[in-house]
């Protein structure tokens, strides 16, 4: 990809992340909005969980933005993990209004109070329009940021039908406690996305062996390339969301092409793995007649 193509290519996720931005944000305040009007414990829990849209949408305006500046001789990989703190952040606040939402939703199916049920179903579908959009806006992209973005919001689609539901239930039943027992649904979907993207933030700032990449494996791979004959000290690690980061030592026969050698192995590890970063050390194995000689 050259430089122009790749300038080009963020430039319009940037464009399409920032539309799809304004449309969450809106959703978002509409919800939180219609959650006061109507008094639906639902809607509330659906704003939170179009917030988590707002999140990773963010994250990955972001790392467009910042994947775009230089490095320097204090960030030799430049600022990159920008991303990972905050997503770490936001998962912990996610969790934490959750737990609030969670503490008012069992206090009303013991008391459910009244829900307008016809405002709520009406802004609960807007929502479920609105996050439709978004993702037709977000398109289908080789980016791993984008894809993790649409995947947001196509996971918010169902809480947002869980909302619709529960207005055209409580219509149909007049059973406010409805309410409070679907907003746990939505929460639940909230809290595995927040714990995920918690878990992925500390193995990514942990240095932790990307999901899907088996070192041994790796390995093997490497010793397929003509004059390797030894892999060891293999650090492989993710700097930020599809930049991923391979360091290893690699020892050669006697009479091998050092460079011939690391620019076959690099090639392995992109073609294969994905892994466009690395840190490949020669080390030239001591012939057997010196090694007979010495002796």
């Amino acid at each position: 990809m050259t430089g122009q193509h790749a300038d080009e290519h963020g430039g319009g996720d940037a464009r399409r992340l920032g539309v799809a931005l304004i449309l969450v944000l809106v959703t978002a305040a509409g919800e939180l909005w219609g959650s006061i009007v109507t008094g639906s414990l639902a809607l509330l829990s659906d704003m939170v969980h179009v917030s988590t849209d707002f999140v990773a949408l963010a994250l990955a305006l972001v790392s467009v933005r910042v994947a775009a500046r230089p490095h320097t001789l204090q960030w030799t990989f430049g600022f990159h993990r920008v991303e990972i703190l905050a997503a770490a952040l936001n998962g912990l606040s996610l969790l934490v209004v959750s737990a609030f939402i969670v503490r008012e939703a069992l206090a009303r199916i013991g008391d459910p109070g009244d829900v307008h049920a016809a405002g709520l179903t009406a802004i609960a579908a807007i929502g479920l329009g609105s996050n439709a959009v978004t993702a037709v806006v977000l398109g289908h992209s080789h980016s791993m940021n984008m894809r993790a973005a649409r995947l947001h919001v196509l996971s918010d689609l169902g809480g947002s039908l869980v909302a619709v539901i529960a207005g055209v239930a409580i219509q149909v039943t007049g059973a406010t406690r409805i309410d409070p027992v679907l907003s746990l649904v939505i929460v639940a979907l909230v809290v595995v996305g927040a714990v995920r993207l918690l878990r992925e933030a500390v193995e990514v700032l942990m240095d932790r062996v990307p999901r899907g990449i088996d070192l041994a494996e790796v390995e093997g791979a490497l010793l397929t390339v003509p004059g390797v004959t030894g892999v060891h000290d293999m650090h492989c690690w993710t700097i930020a969301s599809g930049f991923i980061a391979f360091a290893a030592h690699l020892q050669l026969a006697p009479g091998a092409d050092p460079q011939m050698s690391i620019e076959h192995a690099a090639t392995i590890l992109e073609g294969r793995y994905g892994i466009a970063h690395t840190t490949l050390q020669p080390e030239q194995a001591p012939s057997p007649r010196l090694v007979e000689f010495s002796a």
